[in-house]
């Protein structure tokens, strides 16, 4: 492992490869593009921390989910202004945050400096789950609240190491912003003190140190809705809105097994999980010594992981990336777990193999960095409808309601669209300046209305005629 500058260019490599190209173009998932344009929102003075808004039509007050995030991202458009980057930045950032967290929890369990230094191990680990990659490309919630509760458990890992109480207020703090960011799910790092109890032995010390936790996030918490009303209002709403109509059925059911998160789980630890198929089958083979060097390590990291992802059974309300705070210590578990073989087999590495491998991450790097650039602007999905958006409000001014059908209505992606590019809102109930209608719809466009010429790709923008605007007077 003295090579570690290698591997660790070798990570550079491929964290760069995995974001960069993706985040230097436009389009993204529609969660994504729906939470920009909240915080795009609040950053220009619609809405604000307690009550955010999305449309005039849809959540002009939005209340599915707590505010933290959108205030934070809220900055960047501050910053940066609204350009199709500004939230790449702030991923690129979490992305970056949270592979920090992965080295800061890695360090502060390795036990001697050739360990501390293959910190690279689990970020390579983190790296494979597919699930990660897209999530952090599309700028979704459970990113932010995952680097806050990486931090979180790291802070309560110090603490207890280092018998400090104030790294555990510091946990504390951070499990507030991870509920703040996306609500009850932020909550597991609570449990760490218990776990490290569990499996370091150390009981009593564990429990007081959790009843510590919980006293400081309940004062913390306390404080904040007694000194900002508003912030009670909001997480009751969150509450009655979405998260116990998800535990009761009553919305947005997306699978008919609540295993089905198990699943996916499973299929994005594929990687990690064959390697210690095949080690532990090599190991067997060999008849080496059964014991696990990295034991409580392991199973401290695989328990947090558990506590972060197996309780999504509870509802039918399921995603995949619902499950990216639990990846980071799927990623440190393993790492520990399969440590001691992965130093055996690259110890054995030749000097000239590292040497070319150091070459060719140089050559890759330098490739997609240029790649980048080339595709700096382009589009990596819904090309057409974010030229006919951009087109669009060029036209129209900010804050214009259109009329439109019901179908485009309930186009989400459209309206998020809409929403973060020209901070238009669509209405089909009732009769506005501008009707939206598809290129197919036109042979049956209402009447009073003019097509208005922009060439659009799959929409035709119509405005109401001067006739009808002075009969209407």
């Amino acid at each position: 492992m003295n090579n570690s500058r290698t591997y660790i260019l070798v990570t550079i490599t491929i964290f760069v490869g995995l974001f960069i190209p993706s985040l230097v173009q436009e389009g993204m998932f529609l969660d994504g593009v729906t939470y920009s344009a909240i915080s795009k929102n609040l950053a220009f003075g619609y809405g604000s921390f307690s009550a955010p808004h999305y449309t005039e039509t849809l959540y002009p007050v939005f209340h599915e989910h707590p505010p933290l995030v959108f205030y934070l991202q809220s900055w960047f458009f501050k910053l940066f202004g609204d350009a199709f980057y500004t939230e790449r930045i702030f991923c690129l950032l979490i992305a970056l945050l949270s592979a920090i967290g992965i080295v800061l929890n890695w360090k502060l369990l390795a036990d001697n400096p050739k360990m501390k230094s293959a910190y690279w191990i689990p970020i390579i680990f983190w790296l494979s789950i597919p699930l990660v990659s897209w999530s952090y490309k599309n700028n979704l919630l459970e990113n932010t609240m995952g680097v806050f509760s990486i931090y979180a458990v790291f802070f309560i890992l110090k603490s207890l190491k280092e018998s400090k109480v104030i790294f555990t207020l510091l946990g504390a703090i951070l499990i507030v912003l991870a509920f703040f960011s996306k609500g009850v799910v932020g909550l597991f790092p609570l449990v760490a003190p218990l776990i490290f109890g569990i499996t370091y032995n150390e009981r009593k010390k564990s429990a007081l140190y959790f009843l510590f936790l919980l006293l400081f996030s309940s004062a913390i918490s306390l404080l904040l809705v007694s000194v900002f009303p508003e912030i009670k209002i909001n997480l009751v709403k969150y509450f009655n809105q979405q998260f116990i109509p998800s535990l009761s059925k009553a919305r947005e059911i997306t699978t008919n097994n609540r295993f089905k998160i198990i699943f996916d789980l499973t299929l994005n630890l594929a990687i990690p999980i064959i390697l210690s198929v095949f080690f532990a089958i090599k190991k067997w083979k060999g008849k080496t010594q059964k014991k696990l060097p990295y034991k409580k390590s392991f199973l401290f990291f695989i328990l947090i992981a558990i506590s972060a992802s197996i309780p999504l059974i509870i509802s039918l309300k399921q995603r995949k990336f619902y499950l990216i705070p639990s990846i980071p210590f799927y990623a440190l578990s393993f790492s520990y777990l399969l440590y001691r073989p992965i130093k055996d087999q690259i110890d054995r590495i030749p000097i000239y193999i590292l040497q070319w491998l150091n070459r060719v991450s140089i050559i890759v790097l330098a490739f997609v960095i240029i790649f980048s650039t080339v595709k700096f602007g382009d589009f990596s999905r819904d090309e057409e409808t974010i030229k006919d958006i951009y087109k669009i409000s060029k036209h129209i001014p900010k804050g214009t309601v259109i009329s439109t059908t019901e179908d485009l209505w309930s186009d989400w992606g459209l309206v998020a669209y809409m929403s973060r590019i020209g901070s238009l809102s669509l209405d089909c109930d009732n009769k506005h300046e501008y009707f939206l209608l598809r290129k197919e719809a036109v042979l049956v466009s209402p009447n009073g209305y003019d097509s208005v010429n922009l060439k659009l790709e799959n929409y035709v923008l119509l405005k109401r005629t001067r006739v009808n605007n002075l009969s209407g007077l």
